[in-house]
């Protein structure tokens, strides 16, 4: 069963614009985030770069462990102990 013309299937898909593709910043968010498509506003001045600093001030204060990174001591102890 044939639903269209070959020729005119060929015509149609030589006419069709292939889709618009967005761009990915070249330089990602300070997260480290690819996915993402906009750009974080950095001027400092804003209300939303203002509102950004003190969240970041917020998080370092109560999340920041300054041992995290440290290598974890070497237990000498006996499991049977």
């Amino acid at each position: 069963m044939e639903l269209a013309n070959p020729e005119v299937i060929a015509q149609l898909l030589a006419e069709q614009r292939p889709p618009r593709r967005t761009r990915l910043s070249s330089t990602p968010m300070r997260g480290g985030s690819h996915s993402s498509l906009k750009r974080r506003c950095q001027c400092g001045v804003c209300p939303f770069c203002q509102e950004n600093a003190r969240w970041d001030r917020i998080f370092r204060e109560k999340f920041a462990d300054p041992d995290y990174y440290k290598a974890v001591p070497v237990r000498f102890s006996s499991p049977l102990r």
